[in-house]
């Protein structure tokens, strides 16, 4: 995840410039940028020859803050305002729409005292970032989240844990509510599911039950599962016509449940150095198109080591919120199966197939290609359906 630090006085832009190497020595997954937003220490800056030298200047923002903040949120990055309260509430407000794609935004005020997580602290994770920033800074974390501040269960974030796909977004506030008013709640997971701790009985009334049928292209829920008055249900597979779905559950439910589904599918990617997050973005998209995948349905980004750093890549991976893995050309010439060979791939990277071998090799129960390797100028796309075993975190 990208996090883009923006301060507007000298005292923030020094706390950047220290919350950027804290924040490197501590957790190298974040990529930080930095900016700025003052006229003063845009002129002081560039007297400094030293400072103006450094390898992670800050940028100024030559742009008006809102604009500044769409693109942020367009790249889906996290943003931390050093600075007041005040000033990202108005720079953020024509820009928050959806509580499951909005930036993650956070506050910290120029002295480093106090990290206030302001927008998407579940499912963007800024409740996350806050702590962490606060240990760093030895600050005091602001959590104002309900169910974070009780101690409760929240859907949004059991769904972002278990890289489960939120279908009705609109069902989580009801599922939340009634977590924070002590009451039961009462899941319903896939008849294999493996729970990774033994559940509180007083808090969670858990049925194993298969809601959708085996090949069934219209994905309707059988009318026998439809009396069970569950809180949340989480489907054994994921479905490619949700509408009809989501319709068919509504028509039976008098209680409509918050409906989870797997993220199924990995992608496994290739390609040349210095390719756009809108080249890789037209590839990734194109190969989901023509097998009638949605986005939401990707667990996992997979490529070789070599392409950790490959900013495109990284990039689409942040606005997407899908977790990028890379592996090694040893662990790829491993996988097992018959792959399209390249000789040339091989020469640069110790192995002739880095998209097919690399989305096998994230199935971790197995799985099969569904999309093999395509060629998009210069980069290489293959889709591998996971063999999902349910193993649910509480």
């Amino acid at each position: 995840m990208t996090l883009s630090i923006i301060s507007f006085t000298k005292n923030g832009y020094e706390l950047s410039l220290k919350l950027n190497n804290k924040i490197k020595e501590k957790n190298s997954a974040y990529n930080i940028r930095l900016y700025y937003k003052s006229e003063t220490i845009k002129s002081e800056t560039v007297k400094n020859e030293i400072l103006s030298a450094l390898e992670d200047m800050p940028e100024y923002v030559k742009e008006g803050l809102n604009q500044w903040v769409r693109t942020q949120f367009a790249n889906n990055n996290a943003i931390i305002f050093i600075g007041a309260v005040g000033i990202a509430v108005r720079s953020i407000a024509k820009c928050v729409d959806n509580k499951l794609s909005d930036s993650p935004v956070i506050v910290i005020d120029e002295k480093g005292d106090f990290v206030i997580p302001i927008l998407s602290g579940h499912v963007g994770g800024a409740n996350e970032i806050a702590l962490m920033l606060a240990e760093l800074l030895d600050a005091c974390p602001v959590i104002t989240t309900a169910t974070d501040k009780n101690n409760a269960w929240a859907a949004d974030v059991f769904a972002k844990k278990n890289k489960l796909n939120i279908l009705n977004k609109d069902r989580i506030k009801t599922v939340n509510a009634k977590s924070l008013e002590g009451k039961k709640i009462k899941l319903i997971l896939p008849k294999e599911t493996e729970l990774d701790l033994k559940f509180d009985e007083n808090i969670f009334d858990i049925m194993r039950k298969d809601i959708l049928p085996e090949n069934d292209e219209e994905d309707k829920a059988d009318e026998a599962d439809m009396a069970d008055n569950a809180d949340v249900i989480v489907l054994n597979r994921s479905s490619k016509n949700i509408e009809i779905l989501l319709n068919d559950i509504e028509k039976k439910y008098v209680n409509v449940p918050l409906i989870l589904s797997p993220k199924e599918y990995i992608i496994g990617i290739g390609c040349k150095k210095n390719k756009t997050v809108l080249e890789i973005e037209k590839a990734i998209m194109d190969s989901l198109d023509n097998n009638n995948l949605s986005v939401n349905s990707i667990a996992y980004l997979v490529s070789i080591d070599l392409k950790k750093d490959e900013q495109g890549i990284l990039d689409f991976a942040d606005r997407n919120r899908i977790e990028f893995v890379t592996f090694s050309s040893e662990e790829l010439e491993s996988v097992d199966g018959t792959f399209e060979e390249s000789e040339f791939v091989k020469e640069k990277t110790g192995v002739g197939n880095v998209c097919e071998r690399a989305s096998i090799k994230a199935c971790t129960y197995g799985g099969s290609l569904i999309r093999k390797k395509t060629v998009y100028d210069g980069i290489t796309i293959a889709i591998a359906k996971r063999n999902w075993i349910p193993e649910i975190k509480i």
